[in-house]
């Protein structure tokens, strides 16, 4: 993945013509506040000139080799900082950035210069602070060049800035990143935090910190560019993933002028359809929705895409990975929506997400993950594991929804087109039973070829004759007292064979028990006696139960065509 980040950095250094320095300067007017500068003059010879005062050029600011330091007190990477109280930065930020580096003659040199005129220089800044209320920076200028043209201080700040988040180093080593032998090589948590020498893991060197840069080895290079690649990538290609953040990087596996243009495509995706959208819309474009997939979907399989899964937050776990689903190619995805729009055919649906999936898994982190994982670089999953989750989400909604079931055969709907989206992907596989020909074989077919036995397909369809009934009692009594039949969705297998004569009793009580429901309960009966035991869990039993009542329109619908 780090490769991948390094090469997003790597094309837009090109793109936007930057240095690789550039990737360290921060603009000290972040924030649009900082507005003035105070530059301490020097001659070409380092003497002290006086101070002058101008305008922030915040387009170029790369100019005032500005870096923030990691204290509140400590200086800065250069001797660029933003002022707080003009004598105390001067002091501790300024001064003691040149003391920090009087090893160095140039710089040994000004800070004498500094001292000598420390109290001068200190009544200056008084005063021209009083005179503006607007936010200032303090530089220092040589013969009336800025410090990113001076290259000591460019190659001081690199120094700086590498000694400090150097956890533990090697000369002579592999950098992991480009492959390539190095001076140096160093481990780091700096690009990401799930990488740690702070922390005992199971790593390649043991639990010995000398020996973490084995894990995690880069080069100066391949770091500068890997940490602007990762912070285009937190800026620009995070997205939703139902109330889960993750972000979507590209990876260039041919080098070609077309798989650079698609990559080009969605480096500039952000930039090029969100910044003009305003807010409502950009909400609206940014919610759980596959807006991205759907374009990357049509792209060749000269890149993959890497989906990164991170737990986020301030706490001790930033940053821990939740899933990293690697080298998902293009066609892959393509092949995702195709199921996806087969679904919505089969199932008559306007629009079918990954959230028809989410709302039975929020309290499953794991598996939800394991599906995602599953769902782009294919395997299998445990069908008995998934329907178990599903069934206990169908049973909560059916305890709490006795006057109104609609929203209950709604979500049942939705677990039905998750098998059938599973099945169509290959993630789940169920054995092709030998079974005759049915005139209900197309609704069969919507439970994504799990009704493959007698048992199973007699309880579907006892399913849909028992919410017929439940309909009847509703129209004619306003309440369904049958309800309390189906336990819950607890029944086990002799509850269902009971069932079927207590519907056909109720029916005929009603009136209702005519030819069209008097051949479904036939076919019923000549299912469920053909296996002496159903061989199902309860939780097998009570989905393909509730399945069923789901149905019972389309169900309904084939008995009475004719």
């Amino acid at each position: 993945m780090l490769e991948a980040v390094k090469q997003i950095g790597e094309i837009l250094l090109e793109k936007e013509k930057k240095e690789p320095l550039e990737i360290l300067i921060e603009n000290p007017d972040s924030n649009g506040t900082y507005k003035i500068v105070w530059a301490l003059e020097f001659d070409k010879d380092l003497n002290f000139q006086g101070i002058t005062e101008e305008e922030l050029k915040a387009e170029d600011y790369k100019i005032y080799l500005y870096k923030r330091g990691t204290g509140a007190n400590s200086p800065d990477f250069s001797p660029t900082s933003r002022i707080t109280e003009p004598e105390k930065t001067f002091v501790k930020k300024t001064i003691r950035w040149f003391e920090n580096h009087k090893e160095i003659p140039e710089f040994e040199k000004i800070l004498d210069e500094l001292t000598n005129h420390k109290k001068e220089i200190i009544e200056k800044l008084n005063r021209l602070n009083q005179q503006s209320r607007d936010s200032k920076i303090i530089t220092v200028k040589i013969g009336g060049r800025y410090l990113y043209e001076i290259e000591i201080f460019r190659q001081t700040l690199i120094s700086d800035y590498f000694q400090k988040i150097t956890e533990v180093k090697k000369e002579n080593g592999v950098c992991s990143i480009c492959g390539e032998k190095k001076d140096l090589v160093f481990a780091t948590s700096q690009l990401y935090t799930f990488f740690t020498t702070d922390k005992e893991c199971y790593i390649a060197g043991g639990f010995s910190k000398k020996d973490a840069w084995k894990n995690f080895p880069v080069c100066k290079d391949c770091f500068l560019k890997a940490d602007f690649g990762r912070k285009f990538i937190e800026n620009n290609l995070k997205f939703k993933f139902y109330s889960r953040d993750y972000y979507l990087i590209p990876h260039l596996i041919l080098d070609t002028k077309e798989a650079l243009e698609e990559i080009n495509e969605i480096l500039s995706f952000d930039r090029k359809n969100i910044k003009s959208l305003s807010k409502e819309e950009k909400k609206k474009y940014f919610a759980d929705k596959d807006e991205i997939l759907d374009i990357v979907k049509d792209y060749k399989d000269i890149i993959t895409f890497y989906f990164l899964f991170l737990k986020g937050g301030s706490t001790a776990d930033k940053d821990r990975i939740l899933l990293l689903v690697e080298d998902v190619l293009p066609s892959r995805i393509h092949k995702v929506f195709e199921v996806k729009e087969k679904v919505e055919n089969t199932f008559n649906i306007d629009n079918y997400t990954f959230g028809k999936i989410n709302q039975f898994l929020t309290e499953f982190d794991k598996l939800l993950f394991e599906v995602i994982d599953k769902i782009f670089r294919e395997g299998k999953l445990d069908y008995k594991a998934i329907l178990k989750i599903f069934i206990k989400k169908i049973r909560q909604h059916f305890t709490n929804s006795s006057k109104d079931i609609r929203e209950t055969l709604s979500l049942t709907k939705d677990a039905t087109a998750n098998i059938f989206f599973f099945k169509e992907l290959s993630l789940i596989n169920f054995e092709d039973g030998t079974m005759e020909k049915s005139r209900f074989d197309e609704i069969f077919e919507k439970v994504g070829g799990a009704l493959n036995t007698p048992a199973k397909r007699g309880i579907f369809l006892l399913g849909a004759l028992t919410q017929m009934l439940l309909n009847i009692q509703g129209a004619e009594r306003e309440s369904t007292p049958f309800w309390k039949q189906l336990k819950g969705l607890k029944m086990n297998e002799e509850d269902i064979k009971g069932l079927l004569p207590k519907v056909i009793n109720k029916l005929q009580e009603y009136g209702k028990l005519d030819k069209g429901k008097k051949e479904l309960a036939k076919e019923i009966s000549k299912y469920l006696l053909q296996q002496e035991k159903f061989g199902l869990t309860t939780d097998e039993i009570n989905f393909y139960f509730v399945a069923g009542m789901s149905f019972a329109d389309e169900i309904k619908d084939k008995i009475y065509q004719n």
